[in-house]
């Protein structure tokens, strides 16, 4: 299912997200990155550099599936080395309810 993903009010990009842990209500996938993400890009690969990750204490990760925002108690993180051409994002933490409507 595909989700938008925002900083503050601000869409950085889109994920096509799959359930990758069910116990821990973790989903996850690819991370597309929209213009606005230049924004925050640098910051992000610090971040990753120097953390393995940019997450939800960094920023005001927002995720939103089917226009309904999603509260993960997890936490959001978002990955994003120079050294390799993909970006990723996990959300942890979700209630059974937000799951399907990942599950579709």
């Amino acid at each position: 299912m595909k989700g938008q993903i925002f900083i503050d009010n601000s869409e950085i990009g889109t994920v096509n997200f799959k359930i990758i842990d069910e116990s821990m209500g973790a989903i996850g996938g690819d991370f597309v990155a929209t213009e606005n993400y230049r924004e925050f890009k640098n910051e992000v690969q610090k971040l990753t550099n120097k953390n393995g990750n940019a997450n939800s204490e960094n920023f005001k990760f927002r995720v939103f599936v089917d226009n309904v925002e999603f509260n993960p108690i997890g936490g959001i993180c978002l990955t994003d080395s120079k050294e390799f051409a993909e970006i990723y994002l996990d959300v942890a933490g979700l209630t059974q309810s937000e799951l399907e409507k990942v599950r579709g």
